[in-house]
Order: C-alpha cells, then sequence, then structure tokens
C-alpha cells in the first residue's frame, strides 16, 4: 500500500453516546445538526457543531420527549425539531424550535405539522383542517409570516456516492474479498470509495481517498458486522464527511 505523505488535512473529529442516526447541514453558517439514539436508553439527543472551526454550540441536549423527536432543519440560530406521535401514525403532533446557543426552546406548536422548511421559513399546517391549508411562520418565534413574497426553495449542494458493482481499483490499493457494491465518488483529482470487505470470514466497511499518487486516506469505518451498513459519507463543498463506528462524526477538507 502506498500512503501518499500529502495528507488531507483533520478538521472534525467528534464522538456522542448513541448512535448517529440523522444529520442535517446548514452551508451558509458552515454548521452541521446531528440526531443521535441510545437505543437501550431510549434518549434522543441533539448537537450542533461549527465544522469550520471545531465549535461546539450544542452537545447531546435532550428535552422532555425522551424518544418521539426528529431532527427537521438546522437554521443560522435556531434548530427545527418535528415532535412525532408515540404510535405508528405518519402525521407528526408538533413542531419545536431549539436556540442553537443554549438549547432554550424557542417555541413549540403542538396543533402543528411540518410540510417543508428552508431559510425562509417553515412551512406548516393543521392536520385537523381538511383541505390541507398551508403558512408559512417565522423560525425564532414561530409567528404567522403574513406577506409571503416570491422564495426559492434552497436545497443544500451536498455530493452523494454513486453506488456500482462495476469498479476498478488501482494497483497501490490491496484488499480482501468485496462483499456487496462500492460507493464511489469522484471529486476534483481525487476518488473517494467505500465498501464492504471479508476478512477471515468477518465483515468491515472500509472507506478509501486516493488520487494517482496514493492513499489519502484508509479508514475502517466499522469492524465484525453482520449485515452491509447504508452509505456512510457525503461531501459538503470541499468537506468530507464520513461517520465511523455509528456513534463518531469525522471530515477532512479535500
Amino acid at each position: 500500500m502506498t500512503i501518499n505523505k500529502n495528507k488531507l488535512r483533520p478538521i472534525l473529529s467528534e464522538t456522542f453516546d448513541g448512535i448517529i442516526w440523522k444529520i442535517e447541514i446548514n452551508e451558509k453558517q458552515n454548521l452541521i445538526a446531528i440526531e443521535s439514539r441510545s437505543l437501550e436508553s431510549r434518549k434522543v439527543s441533539f448537537s450542533v457543531i461549527n465544522y469550520n472551526t471545531g465549535e461546539i454550540l450544542l452537545k447531546e441536549k435532550s428535552f422532555q420527549e425522551p424518544w418521539n423527536l426528529n431532527l427537521a432543519y438546522i437554521d443560522e440560530k435556531a434548530l427545527i425539531i418535528i415532535i412525532n406521535n408515540p404510535s405508528e401514525s405518519p402525521e407528526t403532533r408538533g413542531i419545536m424550535s431549539v436556540n442553537i446557543q443554549n438549547a432554550a426552546v424557542l417555541w413549540e406548536h403542538y396543533n402543528l405539522s411540518l410540510h417543508q422548511v428552508n431559510d425562509f421559513g417553515l412551512q406548516v399546517f393543521d392536520p385537523k383542517i381538511s383541505p390541507r391549508r398551508l403558512s408559512w411562520i417565522n423560525h425564532l418565534n414561530g409567528e404567522i409570516i403574513t406577506e409571503v413574497t416570491h422564495y426559492e426553495y434552497i436545497n443544500q449542494p451536498i455530493l452523494l456516492p454513486n453506488v456500482t458493482n462495476q469498479i476498478t481499483f488501482p494497483d497501490f490499493i490491496l484488499k480482501e474479498e468485496i462483499v456487496g457494491d462500492v460507493s464511489v465518488l469522484h471529486f476534483r483529482n481525487q476518488t473517494i470509495i467505500s465498501f464492504h470487505e471479508k476478512i477471515n470470514s468477518k465483515i468491515h466497511q472500509r472507506l478509501i481517498v486516493y488520487q494517482d499518487s496514493g492513499i489519502l486516506i484508509d479508514e475502517i469505518l466499522i469492524k465484525d458486522i453482520q449485515k452491509l451498513q447504508p452509505e456512510s459519507f457525503f461531501m459538503q463543498r470541499n468537506h468530507l464527511f464520513y461517520v465511523r463506528n455509528k456513534n463518531e462524526i469525522v471530515s477532512y477538507l479535500v
């Protein structure tokens, strides 16, 4: 194996008590929000980190609802969280907004469900009213936005890998038996791949970043697993993010 001396620059490595369940990015503010879940204690927690500076704004904060919460959006100043029904009903039973600086609950609406959210506001509806009537409310105070001008839904430029079973590995990558498909993402002059590898009858998930001159990153994301794991990396502009051991978020500047 050839390891390139020009290693990529690590910018973030943070471990959580629970499993990383969901991730949201705010590109304008360089913020990453993480929903983590402890299956043993049945507690859901929320964290917010500035991925450029490494500053932790929130770390594993929990709220009165111990389990039925889901991360929806990370705003410049607020974390938008969906409050779910404890039953299997697909309808949510509320929305809450949390200050990302101190975890204070800014507002809660238990009569509204979320239709969509972006940096303009939250588009919501009352599930008890039919036909559905959509309206916009403010992130910070939960009040109705009366003057709705033209808005553009902002898609964060997240790059996800392509999944393939046809890939030729460079000679300098030594590997064992590949199990399942390979996830591939080309970025500038680098290639990022993730795959499952069987070693001595045990399956590991591995991530490699390489270029023509050799390997830049070679990581085992998780060892000794019984089933294939879902994809664990993505690109946000020139930041590579991936999950290690299900409970650690790692980022490199590519």
